[in-house]
């Protein structure tokens, strides 16, 4: 079973008797299942290169928007609304609040199909925003400046990291507006799970816009 990432456990600062309840919060799915599905949602086109289906090379499913944002931000938002830290566990309100974060980041709308090589190169700038937003040693962070500095330079140099980047700001868009008018039903909602994701989405919108992508 998947763990919660190390950023967001940092975050979150449980104890070592928490870490089963901990689990609760992980949003990664397996999502290489869903490559079928996912080349259907998105027309048989690559997003992020605008390469068709049979040019595509060793094809990958990857998630447009970061889990590991999301559950950074899933954490921040728990942790600022009380939760974490204080030997209780996971409340019932913020599992139920993890569990529809889960559905849409492992969902079609926030997965592409791209080649081995662009998701590996995605993935670099990504993880060096996410470490520079943890440890808050920068207010802002420009992520396409990273990704010139870096491995992923001849995405920015071919255009395909625009493209990226406009992928990545998509998803979170329809993915906000799922989940604060449509994914939690009011008759099943825990008392204080949406509270939950409406931080969440914030926090998470904040981050965008503190790496440059919104």
């Amino acid at each position: 079973m998947p763990v919660l990432t190390r950023s967001a456990q940092r975050a979150l600062n449980a104890s070592e008797s928490e870490s089963e309840s901990t689990k609760l919060l992980v949003l990664r799915e397996s999502v290489t299942a869903k490559a079928d599905a996912v080349w259907e949602h998105r027309g048989g086109v690559d997003v992020y290169s605008g390469a068709t289906r049979d040019d595509t090379i060793n094809p990958q499913v990857d998630h447009q928007l970061e889990v590991q944002l999301g559950e950074l931000a899933l954490v921040r938002a728990y942790t600022e609304q009380g939760g974490g830290g204080g030997g209780g566990g996971v409340s019932m309100a913020a599992a139920q609040a993890a569990k529809v974060l889960r559905v849409a980041l492992n969902g079609v709308s926030n997965l592409n199909v791209t080649s081995a090589r662009h998701n590996q190169s995605k993935r670099g700038p990504m993880s060096a925003a996410l470490n520079r937003l943890q440890n808050d040693r920068l207010r802002t962070v420009d992520i396409e400046q990273l990704a010139r500095q870096g491995k992923a330079k001849w995405l920015v140099d071919n255009g395909d990291w625009a493209r990226i980047e406009r992928a990545v700001v998509e998803s979170y868009d329809q993915a906000s507006d799922w989940l604060r008018d449509e994914a939690l039903g009011a008759e099943d909602g825990l008392p204080g799970a949406q509270r939950v994701i409406d931080g969440t989405v914030e926090e998470l919108g904040s981050m965008l816009d503190k790496i440059g992508l919104r």
